[in-house]
């Protein structure tokens, strides 16, 4: 066997064994996982495309807040501009302003709550209050739920003794001098029949008079002046048979004023009802009043067609008056 012998190497074979060596070293390098040059532009370009979108997404989520916070200038903006582009839309609920006025008498615009919802005209020549966005919603029902906490009313009770009167007023419940309990067709009397006053009734708390007097047929006058007089009644025959059995079809009340120094009644108020087997008109109440100048001995009474006719409860058939004003004495006059 022959052995081989070392040569000797020149400066340009040194050359070209270390490329080689260094050529293999790298692909060893590459094989082992490094990347290269190449490989590691991917990377940086990867990672900055990474950055970019996270920066993306955190401008829009901060955008999206600043919208739907109701405490931003930027959610004003864009609601005011969707409510004025979206003009036709409906509003989510109109409800009248003054049924939601915590002050009816101090209005709308003194109102902070009230007056953040949308005001526009309603009918009748009234104001309604509407709630066209979520923020106006909220305030919509803000407001109605506050009505349930109303201050308590300052009157303990409404007895008589309760009040401070004018000096002269009175309340009292009118009565019947007889009453059919038949049941049958009511009677027309020829004359119209005057109905009774009594006592005050501590059962009824507002019945009572001041400075008139009482007699079974009315209110006496002491004090000349002028009075407002009013009488409520309610005509609803107890009777079984319709309206059409009746003698007639068309019930009267009168307030009359009798004077002291002259005879004869004179009629100063008067009330029509008209009887109706087919509306419920039987359940409600006849009102009239006025304002009229009475003397000392003046009779205030109350006459109606027939008593079957007259449906007597102290809530709905009655008779009052109070004095507005008296004469001045007639040295003030002079002195005018």
């Amino acid at each position: 066997m022959k052995m081989s012998t070392p040569q000797s190497l020149d400066g340009d074979d040194l050359a070209h064994y270390e490329l080689m060596f260094d050529e293999k070293s790298l692909g060893s390098q590459q094989k082992r996982g490094f990347p290269s040059s190449r490989n590691w532009l991917s990377l940086v370009a990867a990672a900055m495309g990474c950055v970019a979108l996270l920066l993306v997404l955190a401008l829009v989520t901060s955008v999206t807040v600043l919208i739907w916070d109701p405490n931003s200038r930027l959610h004003q903006v864009f609601a005011s501009e969707s409510q004025s582009e979206d003009d036709e839309t409906k509003a989510f609920a109109c409800v009248p302003c003054l049924r939601l006025l915590k002050d009816p008498a101090a209005g709308v615009a003194s109102d902070p709550l009230v007056r953040q919802l949308q005001i526009q005209g309603g009918e009748d020549g009234r104001e309604d209050c509407c709630a066209y966005t979520s923020h106006q919603i909220t305030v919509l029902f803000e407001s109605m739920m506050r009505l349930n906490d109303l201050d308590p009313l300052p009157l303990a009770s409404y007895e008589a003794g309760d009040f401070k009167f004018s000096p002269v007023s009175a309340h009292k419940r009118l009565y019947p001098k007889e009453m059919s309990d038949d049941f049958g067709v009511p009677k027309f009397p020829a004359l119209s029949q005057v109905c009774e006053l009594k006592e005050d009734d501590s059962a009824y708390g507002l019945e009572h008079h001041r400075g008139v007097n009482i007699s079974s047929s009315g209110l006496r006058i002491l004090h000349g002046g002028l009075y407002y007089i009013y009488a409520s009644l309610q005509f609803w025959p107890q009777s079984k048979h319709p309206c059409a059995d009746f003698r007639y079809q068309t019930f009267v009340a009168y307030v009359e004023k009798i004077p002291w120094r002259r005879s004869g009644a004179e009629t100063i108020l008067k009330v029509l009802h008209s009887c109706c087997d087919q509306c419920s008109n039987s359940q409600e109440t006849r009102f009239t009043g006025g304002m009229f100048v009475l003397q000392p001995g003046d009779q205030i009474q109350v006459k109606v067609s027939g008593y079957d006719l007259v449906h007597f409860e102290p809530q709905t058939s009655f008779v009052g008056l109070a004095m507005l004003g008296s004469p001045q004495p007639e040295s003030e006059t002079n002195e005018d």
